[in-house]
């Protein structure tokens, strides 16, 4: 109780967006008034997994319960896709499905039917109100599996021009431009859609230091050429001079200079008739909160000045906040997680507010402006 009473307004009303339906709701109810396109709903729950003495990795060491875990996470994800609406995202994580399924993760096995049943009824209710589902990267221990999974879920409900399934890729990682680059030409060669959510990474305290780009300015590097290569189509799996039909992109980040260029040259490549992939943009709660201020504002001025010159308006990206709920205890990991980005960055949360109190006047300024003018 203590505990709560410390963690709650700290951080976790900072980062999560709460611990109910009800609230979680309201929250996504004022992200939407500010003018984002939707949101990215997770539900909190994941699994833990420690390294062992011998270097090998285990899930957390509490009993496992099997199918009741499996069953408590797809009612978890199924409850949440219940809170949002056409064009929002259902987050989910695998090792939230509890220690069998984990244990299959860092086996590199199969999906056990169950699973497949579990994710089936997800796909069911996304598809019914037009929702899709991003699979969060996790824990190198068990990413590989976890991409395995979700290409077979890509390559079989990404088609016909639906998409279902998006797949997280971490440019934190050495290896990252050449997964992509792989399960590019996969999903050219096949037919399908690869949707991509584009992050720098969040699991630097547990991830094998090895894998992972040795400066920040490499990291640095990753995202920013990923991002520049994609949007123009020079990237392998694309052949020359086409767009990209068979890709989806989703720029995740919280770097300023990076969500700038990658905006700066989106609108740049649209002046040409360049531009390869109309990307979607977005940050998490708490985090960076001006920047999605700033992406949305350069979107309707450019609505605005198309409408002004009598032109036909670009299509300008869209812009997400992404939001966790859950209990405390669900949402802990998630938490811990963000304490360790926001080390030393408590100035620009503080720097953020101001933007988001100014961005909220000028919507209500503008409500009560529109009203002045249809009651005169």
């Amino acid at each position: 109780m203590v505990l709560r009473a410390i963690v709650r307004p700290l951080i976790y009303d900072q980062f999560c967006a709460g611990t109910n339906p009800s609230e979680t709701r309201a929250k996504i109810s004022q992200i939407k008034s500010l003018g984002f396109s939707g949101v990215i709903l997770s539900y909190g729950k994941e699994g833990q997994i420690q390294e062992s003495n011998t270097g090998s990795h285990t899930t957390d060491p509490g009993a496992s319960c099997g199918d009741q875990d499996l069953e408590l996470w797809k009612r978890g994800n199924l409850e949440t896709l219940d809170m949002i609406t056409a064009g929002d995202y259902l987050g989910i994580k695998m090792t939230g499905c509890g220690k069998s399924i984990t244990n299959d993760l860092l086996q590199g096995k199969d999906p056990p039917k169950s699973f497949i049943d579990a994710i089936k009824a997800l796909v069911q209710r996304a598809k019914a109100q037009n929702s899709r589902i991003w699979v969060d990267a996790e824990q190198q221990a068990v990413q590989p599996t976890i991409d395995r999974w979700t290409v077979d879920l890509m390559r079989k409900y990404n088609r016909d021009g639906q998409v279902i399934f998006y797949n997280t890729h971490q440019a934190y990682l050495k290896a990252s431009r050449d997964k992509l680059e792989h399960q590019l030409q996969l999903a050219h060669g096949e037919g399908w859609t690869l949707a991509i959510k584009l992050v720098r990474g969040a699991y630097i305290e547990s991830d094998i230091r090895e894998r992972i780009h040795d400066t920040k300015a490499q990291t640095d590097e990753s995202y920013n050429s990923i991002v520049r290569d994609l949007l123009i189509g020079n990237i392998k799996g694309v052949p020359a001079g086409q767009n990209t039909p068979h890709m989806r992109l989703f720029l995740a980040g919280h770097n300023p200079y990076s969500v700038s260029q990658a905006s700066n040259l989106v609108r740049t490549l649209q002046d040409q008739g360049a531009l390869k992939i109309l990307p979607e943009f977005g940050q998490l709660q708490g985090m960076a909160d001006q920047l999605g201020c700033e992406l949305i504002q350069q979107g309707e001025d450019t609505l605005a000045q198309a409408v002004g010159a009598g032109t036909s308006p670009m299509a300008v990206p869209r812009v997400y906040k992404c939001l966790t709920w859950g209990s405390i205890q669900e949402c802990m990991q998630f938490l811990v997680r963000r304490a360790v980005e926001n080390r030393g960055a408590t100035g620009a949360v503080k720097d953020g507010m101001p933007a988001l109190a100014e961005e909220l006047r000028r919507r209500l300024v503008n409500v009560f402006v529109r009203r002045r003018r249809i009651s005169s």
